[in-house]
C-alpha cells in the first residue's frame, strides 16, 4: 500500500511539473515570441485578414502613387504603379512569397491593424464591407528616385540620398532589381540569379568602404592634436613587414592632413593610424556606429567592425584606408556623410512621413532624434577638407557649377573580383540639403571616375528642382 502511495505521489509531481512547463512555455511565448509570430509575413492568419482588408495606398512625399490595391472579381490585387523602380525599398506583399520592404515594415499600419480601429473592424465585419487600411506617405521624392534609377541602369550597386537634417530617405535604388508585379512569373529566375536581384544593396549590402572611410580617420586625427600631420609621401610605406602603396604608386610629396584627404594618400593615413593606436581607432569607429545598431524606422543591416583590443599594426593600416575586415552598407555611409553636413550629429534613417486614415485623419510618422558623433568644430573642419577634395582633388567629377559640394571618393579592393567604386558627399556645403552615397559593385574603376559623376547628377537634380523646399 505504501509503495502504491509513493507511485501516486511521483505521478502527481510529474504531472505538476509537466503542467508547470506548459505554463512557463506559454508565458514565454506570449511575452517574448507572440509579436514575432504574428508579424511573420508567412503567418497564415495574416493572409486570412488580407482577404477582408483593402491594403492602403503608398505615396511619395508629394502624393505620387507608388502602390495600390485594386478590387477585382478574382479578389484584391496589389499593383505597383512604377513596376521595378521601388522594388527593393517598397518591396512587395504576396500571399505565396510573403512581404518585403515597406510592405513588411509597416504592414500593420497599411492594413489598419491598430487598436483604435477595433470598433470599425467589428462594424465592417457585421456589414460585410471590407476593412480599409491606412494610406502611407513616404519620405521619398519620385523625381529623385527616377533619376537614380536611370543613372544606375545596367550597373550593379546602390544609390542612397537622404536629407542630412532629418534623416529622411529621399531616394534609394539597388541594382539589379525586379518587377514586383511579376513575382509569380519571375520568382524562380530571381532566386536562382547569382547577381542577387532580391537583395536591397542600399540597406543590406556589405562592402569595404575604401577611402571614403578616411573622413572618419580625419576626424580622429583632428581630435588628437598630438598626431603629426606632416608627411613626405614617396608612394609606399612598410608597416610590420607589409608594403602598402598609394593608388597610382607615385609619391605625393610633402603633405599635411588637408592635402592628404584631398589627394587620398593611403600611406599617410596608414602612418597616422599607427600613431593613433588601436584604442582610438576602435573608439572613433564605434562612435560612428560601426558594428552597432543605428535604429530608425527601417531595418538596416549592421556594418561590420570585427576588431577587438590589440589590433595589429597591419590591421590599423588597413582600417585607416577602409580595407581589412571592415564592411559597411551604402545607407550607413550616407548617414556618415550627413554627420559632417550636420555639424557632427547623425540622424537615424526615416522612411515614413505620415499616415492618412480612411477617415482622412493625418498621423505624423516617427520622430527621429539626432545623436552627437563628433563636436561641431571637428565636423566643420572635415567638411572644409571634403569641399577641397571636390574642388581640387579626387572628387572633381562631383563639382556642380555655382554650388559648393563636399565629398570623398573611394576605391575598395575586393577579394572576389574587380574593385568597388564609392562616393559620399553633400550639397550645398554651406547649407546642406542632400547627402548621398553611391556604390558601384565590382566596377573596376576609381570612385572619382565613375561614382562621383553619378553623385553629382543626383545632387544637381535635387537642387535644380528645389524638391526639398
Amino acid at each position: 500500500m505504501e509503495e502504491n502511495n509513493k507511485k501516486i505521489i511521483h505521478l502527481i509531481i510529474l504531472s505538476c511539473l509537466l503542467f508547470l512547463s506548459i505554463i512557463v512555455y506559454l508565458t514565454y511565448f506570449q511575452i517574448f515570441q507572440a509579436e514575432t509570430i504574428v508579424e511573420n509575413p508567412y503567418n497564415r492568419r495574416q493572409w486570412q485578414r488580407e482577404e477582408i482588408t483593402v491594403r492602403g495606398n503608398l505615396y511619395d512625399r508629394n502624393g505620387v502613387l507608388i502602390a495600390e490595391s485594386i478590387e477585382t472579381d478574382e479578389g484584391i490585387i496589389r499593383k505597383y504603379t512604377h513596376n521595378r523602380l521601388y522594388s527593393h525599398l517598397v518591396g512587395y506583399s504576396h500571399r505565396q512569397y510573403g512581404r518585403s520592404g515597406v510592405e513588411a515594415y509597416y504592414n500593420n499600419e497599411i492594413m489598419g491593424l491598430t487598436n483604435e480601429k477595433s470598433v470599425s473592424r467589428i462594424m465592417e465585419r457585421i456589414t460585410g464591407e471590407k476593412i480599409r487600411g491606412n494610406h502611407l506617405y513616404l519620405t521619398l521624392i519620385h523625381q529623385l528616385q527616377l533619376k537614380a534609377g536611370a543613372l544606375l541602369k545596367g550597373k550593379t550597386g546602390s544609390i542612397v540620398a537622404i536629407d542630412p537634417n532629418t534623416g529622411e530617405i529621399l531616394a534609394m535604388v539597388s541594382k539589379p532589381d525586379f518587377n514586383p508585379n511579376n513575382l509569380v512569373k519571375d520568382w524562380s529566375n530571381l532566386v536562382e540569379d547569382e547577381r542577387s536581384p532580391l537583395l536591397n544593396r542600399g540597406l543590406s549590402g556589405l562592402y569595404p568602404p575604401g577611402s571614403t572611410y578616411k573622413v572618419i580617420m580625419t576626424a580622429a586625427v583632428l581630435e588628437n592634436q598630438e598626431i603629426d600631420h606632416q608627411y613626405q609621401c614617396e608612394g609606399s610605406i612598410t608597416i610590420d613587414g607589409y608594403n602598402l602603396s598609394d593608388y597610382d604608386k607615385k609619391g605625393h610629396g610633402p603633405l599635411d592632413l588637408r592635402k592628404s584627404l584631398v589627394v587620398s594618400c593611403n600611406t599617410n593615413f596608414a602612418r597616422m593610424a599607427q600613431e593613433l593606436g588601436d584604442r582610438k581607432v576602435m573608439e572613433i569607429s564605434r562612435r560612428f556606429l560601426l558594428g552597432e545598431a543605428i535604429g530608425g524606422d527601417i531595418p538596416l543591416t549592421k556594418s561590420l567592425f570585427p576588431y577587438e583590443n590589440n589590433m595589429k599594426p597591419t590591421d590599423l593600416a588597413a582600417v585607416s584606408i577602409g580595407q581589412g575586415k571592415l564592411l559597411v552598407t551604402p545607407l550607413h555611409m550616407a548617414l556618415i556623410a550627413g554627420v559632417f553636413a550636420n555639424e557632427g550629429e547623425m540622424l537615424q534613417p526615416k522612411i515614413l512621413r505620415e499616415i492618412e486614415t480612411p477617415e482622412g485623419r493625418i498621423i505624423d510618422g516617427p520622430s527621429i532624434q539626432p545623436q552627437r558623433i563628433v563636436e561641431a568644430t571637428i565636423a566643420n573642419q572635415v567638411k572644409e577638407m571634403m569641399v577641397a577634395a571636390v574642388q581640387e582633388g579626387t572628387g572633381k567629377n562631383a563639382r556642380i557649377s555655382g554650388v559648393q559640394v563636399a565629398g570623398k571618393t573611394g576605391t575598395a579592393e575586393n577579394i572576389s573580383g574587380a574593385s568597388h567604386a564609392w562616393f559620399i558627399g553633400f550639397a550645398p556645403a554651406d547649407n546642406p540639403q542632400i547627402a548621398v552615397a553611391v556604390l558601384l559593385e565590382k566596377e573596376g574603376n576609381t570612385g572619382g571616375a565613375v561614382a562621383a559623376p553619378i553623385a553629382r547628377e543626383i545632387m544637381r537634380e535635387a537642387l535644380r528642382r528645389g524638391v526639398l523646399n
